[in-house]
């Protein structure tokens, strides 16, 4: 399950706890879609087949935001970014958006830097933990002796060969969790309670985290470093993410991070991310952002004005990139990250 359907998964569930009338238009309707169904929630690849006229949009993704747009033409849209490469992440522009919500700071430069969005029309809420998932352990190793790569990024010949060659040389035990060792595991909340050290990034990281689990983060991107106490704050702000990992790997490297193990930070980690990234706490900021959203529509405030053909043309490009070759893509990128802007 990729970040963004982890978000969507539990957001919806969340809402309609709430007693909210929650519905989901995707493009691929895949196991997730059928759990959520089975709760209650209607889930569709096809717009005509909403049950109702919804009071906000709550959209992810540009492609799909393109499609609910033209479908509902005067209904207000908060759109928020997860990622600040990806090309389904470029932002689009139409006043019914009234607010471009980032998941971190990095995503947000993405926003006002790369797609030049002024900064009044933007907005920081952070990722979450469901901490009635993510149990707390009772016990904290002094020492760690099992270690984990959480990650669906993770393969046998990538960087997860560093990760366990610097492991083998401290004498700790390694298994791994992703897609891309084809060992998914679709609740990890209690395997993480049989590690003390996980290495991760983002959601991943903060779920380790709230377990008590020390975490070094990392991923393709790159390596970062060990979470504690006095960097938990900074690294927050980034969400665990691409920004924070600034170095290479390196058996060396990944040894030392693995030799800042500490319980007692281990600790502290855990009760910081249960009380300050709590799922309850950004659920009742959500529900506050969509209240307010659907009043200042109703008294006519309207976001940046958009241009349909823009849309058009963005939509046209990024239909088309998957059989591009990957020099073509990344040409892609460029390109539509310069069209958004001018």
């Amino acid at each position: 399950m990729s970040g963004t359907v982890a978000y969507v998964y539990e957001l919806a569930i969340g809402l309609k706890a709430q007693g909210y009338n929650v519905e989901v238009y995707t493009y691929k309707a895949g196991k997730t879609a059928k759990d959520l169904r089975a709760k209650g929630i209607n889930v569709t690849t096809d717009l005509k087949q909403l049950r109702n006229i919804p009071n906000i949009i709550h959209a992810h993704h540009n492609l799909t935001t393109i499609d609910v747009l033209r479908r509902f033409k005067n209904v207000p849209v908060i759109y928020f970014m997860h990622d600040r490469v990806s090309p389904y992440d470029i932002p689009i522009i139409s006043n019914q958006i009234l607010k471009y919500i980032a998941v971190d700071y990095n995503c947000l430069d993405r926003l006002c830097i790369d797609a030049g969005i002024p900064e009044e029309y933007t907005g920081v809420i952070y990722n979450w933990v469901n901490v009635n998932r993510f149990k707390l352990r009772e016990d904290f190793a002094a020492r760690p002796s099992r270690a984990l790569v959480f990650s669906n990024y993770a393969k046998k010949d990538n960087y997860y060969k560093v990760i366990a060659e610097a492991c083998k040389e401290q004498g700790l035990h390694l298994d791994v969790i992703g897609v891309g060792t084809g060992n998914y595991v679709k609740e990890p909340a209690e395997r993480l309670m049989k590690y003390d050290l996980v290495f991760a990034k983002a959601k991943a990281a903060m779920e380790a985290l709230s377990t008590g689990a020390a975490v070094v983060l990392c991923d393709f991107h790159g390596l970062g470093e060990i979470v504690d106490p006095a960097n938990l704050t900074h690294l927050r702000k980034f969400n665990f993410g691409m920004k924070t990992l600034n170095r290479s790997f390196d058996v060396a490297l990944i040894m030392a991070e693995i030799n800042k193990y500490n319980a007692d930070n281990n600790r502290q980690n855990a009760a910081w991310i249960r009380e300050n990234a709590s799922f309850s706490k950004v659920l009742d900021q959500l529900i506050q952002l969509y209240d307010q959203t659907i009043k200042d529509y109703a008294h006519d405030v309207r976001g940046l004005p958009g241009n349909a053909a823009h849309s058009w043309l963005l939509k046209y490009r990024l239909k088309i990139r998957c059989s591009l070759p990957v020099r073509a893509v990344y040409k892609l990128i460029r390109t539509s990250k310069a069209f958004i802007t001018n």
